[in-house]
């Protein structure tokens, strides 16, 4: 759940659904099915050093930042552009992204979500706005065109970032995006969507659909559809990444089985440190490592820490009258509903008390450990969730995971798999 996603947990909240998570240790995760290696796996890295080690200087640990190329797979300021038309170009005073604080970060390339609210429009009306958020996307790209570029592959990623471009990618979160018509209709919408530059699509968002189950409503118990199973083909036939943030543990396995390319986790982070539906177990992670793909480790502290999380939840339950009077004015104006929510959201969790930025390293350390170097990766859900880590509040503050990294003992070829190596691998990978 993050900032924009509201309205989703107002439905939950007035259906008296919201389901009871545990917040205690996690019991030991169930064997999971088999996974055979991939060809394009790497082994567990190496054990790295953890001990008190010589702490570079804050200026070097600044140069391996900006020497690295630092991607970042999940951020929701889409929204942004299309309810409140913002200028991405401009330092914006509220929100946690824009180019100036992108440039200050070294963030060289960006995925932007195309998330489409399927309360306030489902059903092929969904498909609808998907269209309107590429639109924004292009008119944003087009007005800046002098700094920052659509990048499709790897390799164009890696030029932006030595031109001293930021480069934006695609990511469609929740395959809901593709509207409900018939298969065939939908496999065609797809490959529209990569036409128009998506790299990623996540199966499902918080909302079930005809491809899986999620992790988010009553269909958390239902795997990947015979449809759903079409649609990860048509994704690897591409070249676009199947996204497994969302889904439902099954949905998961099936997903990590049937793709013959490596998959992505563009914004979850590890349920052995916060018990978290959203977030990857052991066996999830071993399964991306054989897989060969990456974990991005979500920065929204209700994935970090699972006390947080249930303040975060009953902060919410308390307000229900408030979004139940915004939910009940959505027919009459969308945007202004999706903005009135959005605020409120806002204002609420940031009553509560701010989690250190150390978490997220923390949970970096874990999916290393577990899966190895080579499949952590950063997948912050900026301008997603409801306030960020104290010392990453924005993308402006992404040298911190450099030198926390470095603090911790890991190799200058350790952190830039980290910051985006690893991502790099990923998506060339699953490109023709």
């Amino acid at each position: 759940m993050s900032r924009p996603r509201v309205i989703s947990t107002l439905v939950a909240l007035l259906s008296v659904a919201a389901c009871s998570h545990s917040h205690e240790a996690p019991a030991p995760a169930a064997p999971s099915p088999a996974v055979a290696p991939s060809a394009t796996a790497a082994p567990p890295a190496a054990p790295f050093a953890t001990e008190s080690v010589s702490v570079p200087p804050q200026s070097a640990a600044l140069a391996l930042h900006r020497a690295a190329v630092v991607i970042d797979t999940h951020n929701d300021v889409t929204q942004r552009m299309v309810i409140e038309g913002i200028d991405l170009a401009t330092r914006l005073p509220d929100g946690q992204t824009d180019l100036p604080r992108m440039r200050e970060g070294g963030l060289d390339a960006e995925f932007l979500s195309v998330w489409v609210p399927p309360e306030l429009y489902p059903k092929e009306r969904a498909y609808a706005q998907a269209l309107v958020q590429f639109d924004a996307i292009d008119r944003m790209l087009a007005a800046n065109a002098g700094s920052a570029t659509l990048a499709r592959t790897s390799a164009e990623v890696r030029k932006l970032a030595a031109d001293g471009k930021t480069a934006f990618l695609i990511g469609v979160e929740g395959g809901h995006a593709l509207g409900d018509a018939p298969d065939t209709e939908l496999l065609r919408r797809l490959r529209q969507f990569y036409d128009r530059g998506a790299r990623y699509m996540t199966l499902t968002w918080s909302n079930s659909n005809r491809i899986g189950g999620s992790s988010g409503d009553k269909g958390k118990t239902r795997g990947l559809s015979p449809f759903g199973k079409r649609v990860v083909a048509a994704m690897n036939e591409l070249g676009m990444i199947v996204d497994i943030s969302h889904v439902s543990d099954a949905t998961f396995f099936d997903a990590v089985h049937a793709s013959k390319r490596p998959v992505l986790a563009s914004h979850s982070s590890a349920r052995a440190l916060s018990d978290h539906p959203r977030n990857m177990t052991d066996d999830m992670l071993r399964a991306v490592r054989d897989n060969g793909g990456a974990v991005c480790v979500n920065f929204g502290p209700q994935f970090l820490d699972a006390e947080w999380n249930k303040q975060h939840e009953a902060v919410q339950a308390g307000a229900g009258p408030k979004f139940k009077a915004i939910f009940e004015k959505a027919s009459a104006d969308t945007k202004a509903a999706q903005l009135a929510f959005t605020k409120l959201y806002q204002q609420l969790n940031a009553t509560l008390p701010r989690v250190p930025a150390t978490l997220v390293i923390d949970h970096i350390e874990h999916i290393a450990r577990v899966a190895g170097i080579e499949h952590v990766c950063l997948g912050s859900d900026y301008d997603g969730i409801p306030i960020g880590p104290e010392g990453l509040d924005d993308v402006s503050k992404l040298p911190f995971v450099t030198e926390e990294l470095l603090r911790r003992g890991f190799s200058d070829s350790d952190v830039k798999k980290v910051l985006g190596e690893n991502v790099l691998r990923v998506l060339a990978a699953n490109e023709h």
